[in-house]
C-alpha cells in the first residue's frame, strides 16, 4: 500500500521546520544544530510526517524519514513505501520509508555508514528501544488509523 509524506525538512536542511499545529502553514523553529549537533546539525535525510495519520503518544503526525535520490523542497507531497520504524524511549518513533527513486526493501539494505548517522541523529535526544521491520510498521500505521476514525466517529 502506498502511503503520502509531506516534507517538512528536506535533506540538507539545517533549519528546524514544523507544520503548524493548526495545519496551515511550516513554521521555521530555529537552527537545528541548537537541538541536534549530530551532522553539524543538518538534516542526513528528508523528514516529514505521512499524511492524516497521527502518533498516539505525542498527539502530532507521525513522522517519517524518506530514503530518496530526488531533491524535496518544504510542501512537497512524496508517494512513499513503508520500509521500517524506528522505536524511541519517548514514543516519538520515526517510520523509515523510500519513494521511487530507490531500490531499499529493509533497513538493512542502507550503508552501514549511513544507516549508523541516520541512529545517532535521531537517537541523539531520546534512546532508541528498536527497530520494526515493514510488516509490524504496518500494523502500527493501521492501528493508528483506525485509532483516528475512531475518534473521529467514522
Amino acid at each position: 500500500m502506498k502511503y503520502k509524506a509531506v516534507v517538512e525538512i528536506p535533506k540538507g536542511c539545517d533549519k528546524r521546520i514544523h507544520l503548524s499545529y493548526d495545519g496551515i502553514s511550516f513554521i521555521d523553529l530555529g537552527l537545528i544544530k541548537e537541538e541536534i549537533p549530530i551532522n553539524e546539525g543538518v538534516m542526513p535525510i528528508c523528514y516529514g510526517y505521512i499524511e492524516n495519520i497521527i502518533n498516539e503518544i505525542e498527539k502530532d503526525n507521525l513522522d517519517v524519514i524518506i530514503f530518496s535520490n530526488k531533491p524535496y523542497k518544504t510542501k512537497d507531497k512524496i508517494d512513499i513505501d513503508i520500509i521500517g520504524m524506528i522505536n524511541r524511549e519517548d514514543g516519538d518513533h520515526k517510520v523509515i520509508a523510500v519513494d521511487n527513486s530507490v531500490s531499499i526493501k529493509d533497513f538493512d539494505d542502507i550503508d552501514q555508514e549511513e544507516r549508523n548517522l541516520i541512529l545517532e541523529y535521531f537517537g541523539y535526544k531520546s534512546k532508541i528501544t528498536s527497530i520494526d521491520n515493514r510488516d509490524k510498521t504496518l500494523e502500527y500505521i493501521q492501528s493508528s488509523i483506525i485509532q483516528k476514525n475512531a475518534k473521529e466517529g467514522v
